[in-house]
C-alpha cells in the first residue's frame, strides 16, 4: 500500500489565480478526498489519480469562467487607412481577378531595387544580386553640388509609371498630364495631402527630377572572364511646369520627359506585368513594392517550370535589404512586408524555410487571358 505524504492537499499552483483563489481551491480538493476517502498522495493508484485530476480540472475551469466574467469585452480597435486599404485591395482583387489594372515593371529593376533611404552625398550607390550590380550616378543641385538620389516609395510608383506608359506605346516621349493633380492620381498618390515638403505633390515634384536626371547603370561582372555594363540616364530630356503648392490648377503646358535610347529599350525588354490595384495599396511600403514585384516575377517562373524556387535570405539582403546592416533585422521587416504582399497577390503560395523564401508555382498576378 502507498504510504500518505504528511500533507495530503498537494502544493498546486496554477497561473494567473490569486492567493485567495488558490486557498479556495486547495480547500475544495482537500474537501474532495475526505468525502470520497480518495488518497490525495505522491504514488495513488491510477483510478484515484484519474479522479483527482478530473476534479482539479473543473475547479480550475470554474475559476477561470468566473474571472472571465470579471474581465471587461476588449473594444475593437479601428483599421488603420493603410491596413483598410490593403484588405479592400485583397477583397477586389480576389473576388475580381480578371479585372487587372495592367502595369510593368523593369526586369532588372526587380533584380536589384533602388535606395530605400537617402543613401546621402555619396559619389555612387550600388546594389548587387548575383552577377547583376545596379549603379546609381545621382543628380547633384547645381548650386550647393549636393547629391539628389532618388529613393523611397515615390520613384518606385515613378518608375512603374514610366515603364507601363513606355511598354504600351511604345514610345520614349511621355505626357506627364497637363495637371498634377491627375497625374499623381494615376499612380496612386494623393494631391489633397497639402503643397508642404511632406506633401505627396512636393515629394513627387522633388523625386521626379532625381529620377529622371540620375544616371542608372546595370554590371555583369565575371571576374576573370571578363565584364558587361550599360550607362543610361533615365530621361536626359524634359520640362516640368509644375508648380507643387497648387496642384490643383492646370498648367498652360503640358509636361514632358524624353527617355534616353539605351533605357528605353533596356526596360522595355521584357518588362515583368503587375497589377496597378496592388501597387495602390502597398503604395506607402517600398519594401513591400520591391517584394510583389519579386514574388510576381519569380511566381511566373516557378509555374512556367512546374518547380518551386527558393531565395536564400542573403541572396535576398543583397538584392533589397541594402539599407539593413543586419540580416536578421531585414528578415524581420521582410516578413512583416510579405504579410502586406499576400494580401495584394491572393494567389502568392509562398513559405518561410530557414533558407529563404520558397515560392511554388500558382496562378499568375496578371491573368494570361488580360
Amino acid at each position: 500500500m502507498a504510504k500518505r505524504t504528511n500533507n495530503p492537499t498537494p502544493n498546486v499552483f496554477v497561473p494567473g489565480l490569486s492567493a485567495e483563489k488558490l486557498a479556495e481551491l486547495r480547500a475544495r480538493i482537500a474537501e474532495f478526498a475526505a468525502l470520497t476517502g480518495a488518497p490525495v498522495w505522491e504514488n495513488a493508484p491510477t483510478t484515484d489519480a484519474e479522479l483527482f485530476q478530473r476534479v482539479l480540472d473543473a475547479v480550475v475551469a470554474e475559476l477561470r469562467e468566473k474571472a472571465k466574467q470579471k474581465t471587461p469585452p476588449k473594444v475593437a480597435r479601428p483599421l488603420s487607412p493603410v491596413k483598410e486599404r490593403l484588405l479592400e485591395a485583397a477583397v477586389e482583387i480576389k473576388q475580381n481577378p480578371d479585372a487587372v489594372e495592367r502595369a510593368f515593371m523593369a526586369r532588372q529593376l526587380v533584380q536589384c531595387t533602388l535606395p530605400h533611404k537617402d543613401p546621402g552625398d555619396v559619389p555612387i550607390w550600388t546594389r548587387t544580386n548575383g552577377l547583376l550590380t545596379l549603379v546609381i550616378s545621382p543628380y547633384r543641385d547645381r548650386k550647393t553640388r549636393k547629391a539628389l538620389y532618388p529613393y523611397g516609395s515615390i520613384p518606385r510608383l515613378l518608375m512603374f509609371w514610366i515603364v507601363t506608359e513606355a511598354t504600351q506605346k511604345r514610345s520614349r516621349r511621355i505626357k506627364l498630364g497637363s495637371s498634377l493633380d491627375a497625374f499623381m492620381r494615376k499612380i496612386g498618390l494623393n494631391p489633397r495631402t497639402g503643397g508642404g515638403k511632406r506633401g505627396d505633390a512636393q515629394r513627387l515634384h522633388e523625386q521626379m527630377e532625381r529620377l529622371c536626371r540620375a544616371i542608372i547603370s546595370f554590371e555583369d561582372d565575371r571576374g576573370v572572364r571578363g565584364s558587361a555594363w550599360r550607362d543610361m540616364q533615365v530621361a536626359p530630356d524634359g520640362e516640368l511646369w509644375w508648380n507643387p503648392t497648387r496642384s490643383m490648377q492646370d498648367n498652360l503646358w503640358d509636361s514632358w520627359i524624353e527617355l534616353g535610347e539605351k533605357f528605353f529599350a533596356a526596360i522595355t525588354a521584357a518588362p515583368v506585368p503587375v497589377d496597378l490595384r496592388a501597387l495602390r495599396a502597398l503604395k506607402r511600403s517600398p519594401l513591400a513594392l520591391d517584394l510583389y514585384a519579386l514574388m510576381t516575377y519569380t511566381a511566373f517562373s516557378a509555374t512556367k517550370k512546374r518547380m518551386a524556387r527558393t531565395i536564400p535570405w542573403e541572396g535576398l539582403h543583397g538584392q533589397m535589404g541594402g539599407d539593413y546592416a543586419e540580416l536578421r533585422d531585414f528578415k524581420k521587416k521582410l516578413l512583416l512586408a510579405l504579410r502586406k504582399v499576400q494580401l495584394a497577390y491572393p494567389a502568392l503560395r509562398v513559405e518561410t524555410t530557414s533558407a529563404g523564401l520558397v515560392i511554388h508555382p500558382c496562378a499568375p498576378a496578371i491573368p494570361a487571358n488580360v
